[in-house]
């Protein structure tokens, strides 16, 4: 460089002969070449061979191309990824970011800086799904016939509550336009369609549709779905601007509390923050949008490998993204610790992994193949990574690299650690009120807010 200092490009210049010396790298080759890089970065920990040396990754090309952090139960995922977003956010005050939080971890991770939305605050009305989720809602019973049949009278009576609201838009009205309707109306052209049968008895179908969409509209769990149906209200550009913090407001991150949402409609749920976050970016002002992030914990669930596994709209949402975001300024980033159960078309879109300790054969052998600018000898670690160690590799870092990860102070930890059984078990801290609570909840469908 300028100041007669050695720099390090990325790239092989010269092939090393057989007979050639081979020589451990110093303390000032590694300072060299893991340095502070010249453009956006955050350090996120240090070196595993040299703790005096930081180890940064990249801003923009972590998070404009995707990344993933893979590893197993207790190898310290959540951490790490409130670790680096918490880095991102100190530097970036004005970042866009939304998690998906299935068991509530991250509610007090992140302080004031994040939104949080749980089934008692958040609003995703009945007229925001597609035909398709709307379907993985509301169709439930029945032989596949049957439930055909279901699918096409659904389909007809959205229609036709969308148009009753809305017979002066501008633009044909179909069965996926975000445009409002209540409830009400779909049981009312239910009723219609069934009382122009011409034979009775082929009206099961109808009465098991009618019959699921009464008792979700009673059954509070839901309220989120059928709170806002009542009342026929365009706040199409409120929810999207409170999910994706336009404006942030001293706020740049959302999360999404799952753990509240009834488990067989969580994948819909999924679907349908992923699906209005794209749509969203593709319809937007690129020039005005500023980017966002998308995190998905326990990606294997809602992106698996096998196709016939999960619910399909949420898969084909993520993998949308994972493939077409990028044009458009939306990233993932893919948190799992069953890589071999993820998609493998997904994965293959991140550009920066950081695998962490990984005991499985099979997720071992994925994670060796999958990217060959990994040092393979690196990889043969992953069964023996200590928690809170991993190797990163991809655009997001200058070479493949072993590090640890910062500690998180106790405060701003993911409460994603494991019960400690030793402790607990030395006193009896269980009692009647405790019991009295838990049922209290169970019923009410509430959960307790855990607060630290």
């Amino acid at each position: 460089s300028e100041e007669g200092l050695a720099q390090f490009h990325r790239g092989v210049s010269c092939y090393p002969i057989p007979g050639s010396p081979v020589r451990a790298a110093t303390s000032a080759d590694l300072t060299t070449v893991y340095t502070r890089p010249a453009i956006s970065n955050v350090s996120v920990g240090n070196l595993y061979n040299d703790a005096a040396c930081p180890a940064f990754v990249l801003i923009d090309e972590l998070l404009a191309k995707n990344f993933a952090v893979l590893g197993a139960t207790g190898s310290g995922k959540s951490c790490a990824v409130t670790l680096m977003l918490s880095a991102v956010l100190a530097d970036h005050p004005n970042a866009h970011i939304i998690v998906l939080d299935p068991h509530n971890e991250y509610a007090n991770a992140f302080g004031e800086r994040a939104e949080l939305f749980n089934v008692d605050n958040l609003l995703l009305p009945l007229w925001l799904l597609d035909f398709e989720e709307a379907v993985g809602v509301l169709v439930r019973g029945g032989t596949v016939q049957d439930q055909e049949t279901q699918a096409i009278i659904l389909k007809d009576a959205i229609i036709r509550a969308r148009r009753r609201h809305w017979s002066d838009a501008t633009t044909s009205i179909t069965v996926n336009a975000p445009l409002p309707f209540a409830a009400a109306d779909l049981l009312r052209f239910i009723d219609e369609a069934m009382g122009k049968l011409d034979n009775p008895n082929t009206s099961a179908p109808y009465l098991r549709l009618r019959t699921r969409l009464e008792s979700l509209r009673t059954d509070r769990r839901y309220a989120f779905l059928f709170s806002d149906s009542v009342a026929i209200r365009d706040t199409l550009s409120r929810i999207v601007g409170r999910l994706l913090r336009i404006p942030v407001d001293g706020k740049p991150l959302t999360i999404i509390d799952l753990s509240g949402v009834p488990s067989e409609i969580t994948d819909v749920v999924v679907s349908l923050v992923c699906r209005l976050t794209f749509n969203f970016a593709l319809w937007s002002d690129r020039q005005r949008l500023p980017p966002i992030l998308l995190v998905c914990e326990e990606a294997h669930r809602y992106v698996p490998a096998s196709e016939p596994i999960g619910f399909g709209a949420t898969s084909r949402a993520i993998t949308r993204i994972a493939r077409e975001g990028r044009k458009y300024g939306v990233s993932l980033a893919l948190i799992s610790q069953t890589p071999s159960e993820l998609s493998g078309q997904v994965l293959s879109q991140c550009g920066t992994v950081f695998a962490m300790r990984l005991g499985h054969y099979l997720d071992q052998t994925l994670t060796s193949t999958a990217w060959p600018d990994a040092a393979r000898g690196m990889l043969e670690a992953l069964p023996t990574l200590r928690t809170q160690e991993a190797i990163a590799f991809g655009e997001g870092v200058p070479l493949p690299v072993r590090i640890r990860f910062d500690d998180l102070p106790p405060e701003r930890r993911p409460r994603s650690e494991s019960a400690i059984f030793s402790r607990s078990w030395q006193n009896d801290s269980g009692d009647d009120e405790l019991l009295d609570e838990g049922i209290r909840c169970w019923r009410e469908q509430r959960r307790k807010l855990i607060v630290r």
